[in-house]
């Protein structure tokens, strides 16, 4: 399938990839269309096409991050990184709409045919086929036009915002900033009985903002604080709506001067939160900056893991935010047609973010990207594994003595998926031959030999038995397994299968662990004890996730019990393990464990 990818070196582009699998918690979407950004993806690749010096400037962290990397493994090994995370692709596009073709089994609301509008970095993305979670999805309507469904996203940014100002039918808003959420912005103020003022510095975009339903607009020059009060009364507006995106704070300090005593300021644009006190404390303004489209916004457990808000505490998340903007535009109340700048098809992107990035496009609405619809036939190989018999001629072709080895791999880059960009990544980056089409068809695929697994540590079990089914051999990365029965299952598979079965515990194969255990042998009973001082991970580090990462405890914990039963030469008898430090977490997620 076709996804447009953005290369860190600065170069974007339209590439062939797989199609992505169906997590539990998600659902395939055949994309129809999806809107470019003019805002954030236009951020997103100028900043991929700065120099390196002026990527540095911008991203001082990352230039520490180097300089720390260089001290600990040294110029050579940082430069190999540094080129590679270069090389890296990223996906592009964050809102679109179109057709469900697949249900994950823990989907219960959404069923293949449905038409969602889609949500959500990595997920939502400018491809033919995307896998999005299903919170990150609402349904359509009948009668709503799926080139508007697609800007339900952006759209929901300009309703969380409008929801923070906490505005009521009558009262005054400013909306600073005309660009495509701003236009919204002003639109669903004006369906709710809020009389709008529009500023920009554009003024075709003030001039757009009127008739998108403001009631007075102003150039955001030197007279607007004063055409402003000029226009309430001499009182101020009730809240002021930063959309903006600007390197300097000017928007936040014209909202700040025309907004009226103990009225609001919400920052929804990226604007610079460099705010003097003055304007703030002589109201006693409320400054508010709105998270994105709602509540559920980087949370895991709502995002990832399908774990809705209840409605009596939290009315409006994002996955409602969006559903009610398309309830708007099915009512009537919302129309958003106009904001289609021009419709491009996919394999024309390359040309329409140059047409944003270069000003000529993207002032005031969208360019939307069209797909060919044929998501279902895009579809990966089924679920089920394949099972190769042992005598299989084809089998026992693949298991004489060759002269090379065709090796798959599912999960390249640092855990990822294995599928779209970091499959993509993969190929231009160690030479792979091809891409599969799916995780599941390279399982399968009797043009393969051996697979090494490197996928996050949930399915580990799972694939690896599929592969040892299929006849070939298999490196999986530790650990092998998260519970007993998925170890169970994998060994089972070993035992019935004529390829082989290797776990990543590299510890024991260390030219210092082979000595130790030569120096130890004969040596009788001993006491060892094993220090690790790996550091501490991010809270939301899907290590930490025990569904996806078992914890620390599996994840990385097992390689020193391995060297400890190398060392020893001894199976494990007894284990009891104490974790502390994180009494949020059980103690298999902890940061600090004492193991005997």
């Amino acid at each position: 399938m076709k996804q447009v990818l953005q290369q860190r070196r600065g170069l974007t582009v339209v590439r062939e990839v797989p199609v992505p699998a169906c997590p539990p918690g998600a659902v395939l979407v055949a994309n129809s269309f999806s809107v470019i950004s003019s805002g954030t993806e236009r951020a997103t690749v100028i900043g991929a096409q700065k120099s390196l010096l002026e990527k540095a400037r911008a991203k001082p962290e990352a230039v520490r991050q180097v300089a720390d990397m260089v001290r600990s493994q040294g110029l050579k090994e940082t430069r190999r990184f540094v080129d590679r995370k270069l090389d890296e692709t990223i996906a592009l596009g964050y809102s679109c709409a179109g057709t469900v073709v697949e249900v994950g089994s823990a989907v219960r609301d959404i069923k293949p045919g449905d038409r969602v509008a889609c949500a959500g970095v990595g997920h939502a993305s400018h491809a033919e086929v995307v896998a999005v979670p299903s919170n990150l999805c609402a349904k359509v309507p009948e009668g709503v036009p799926l080139e508007q469904a697609a800007f339900g996203t952006i759209a929901a940014i300009a309703l969380h915002g409008v929801r923070l100002a906490e505005l009521s039918l009558g009262e005054r808003a400013a909306v600073i900033g005309s660009g495509l959420v701003g236009q919204i912005a002003c639109r669903l103020l004006s369906a709710a009985g809020v009389e709008v003022i529009a500023l920009d510095l554009d003024p075709a975009k003030v001039e757009a903002a009127i008739k998108s339903g403001a009631s007075h607009g102003f150039v955001a020059d030197e007279r607007a604080a004063a055409n402003v009060i000029g226009a309430s009364g001499s009182i101020g507006v009730d809240a002021s709506l930063v959309t903006a995106a600007a390197p300097v704070n000017d928007p936040l300090l014209l909202a700040a001067e025309v907004t009226r005593d103990r009225g609001s300021v919400v920052l929804v644009g990226a604007v610079p939160i460099d705010m003097p006190r003055g304007p703030l404390y002589m109201k006693e303004l409320n400054f508010r900056v709105s998270r994105s489209y709602g509540p559920g916004r980087y949370d895991p457990s709502y995002e990832q893991h399908g774990i809705d808000y209840p409605i009596s505490f939290v009315r409006w998340t994002e996955q409602r935010n969006i559903g009610a903007v398309l309830d708007l535009i099915a009512a009537g109340r919302l129309d958003l047609s106009d904001l289609i700048e021009d419709m491009v098809k996919v394999e024309d992107a390359v040309e329409a973010y140059g047409r944003i990035t270069s000003g000529e496009a993207g002032q005031r609405g969208a360019i939307v990207l069209s797909y060919n619809g044929s998501g279902d036939q895009l579809r990966s190989q089924p679920a089920a594994a394949t099972v190769v018999p042992a005598a299989s001629g084809k089998l026992e072709a693949t298991r004489k003595p060759v002269s090379s080895v065709r090796l798959g791999l599912v999960g390249p880059g640092a855990f990822a998926s294995g599928v779209g960009p970091s499959a993509s990544n993969a190929q231009a980056t160690f030479g792979f031959n091809r891409v599969s089409e799916s995780a599941d068809a390279l399982l399968e695929d009797s043009g393969v030999d051996a697979v090494v697994i490197a996928t996050r540590h949930s399915t580990h079990a799972t694939q690896s038995a599929r592969a040892l089914r299929a006849g070939k051999h298999v490196l999986v990365e530790k650990p092998l397994a998260l519970t007993a029965e998925q170890l169970e299952e994998v060994i089972s598979a070993a035992n019935e299968s004529s390829g082989s079965l290797t776990v990543g515990f590299n510890r024991r194969f260390s030219p210092f662990l082979q000595q130790a255990k030569d120096f130890l042998s004969g040596e009788g009973p001993m006491i060892a004890v094993y220090r690790v001082a790996s550091g501490q991970l991010a809270t939301d580090n899907w290590n930490h996730d025990i569904d996806v990462g078992g914890g620390r405890l599996h994840g990385e914990g097992c390689h020193f019990l391995d060297s400890l039963a190398f060392l020893t030469g001894s199976p494990i008898a007894e284990v009891s393990t104490i974790g502390f430090g994180r009494p949020d977490l059980p103690a298999q997620a902890a940061d600090n464990l004492i193991i005997s």
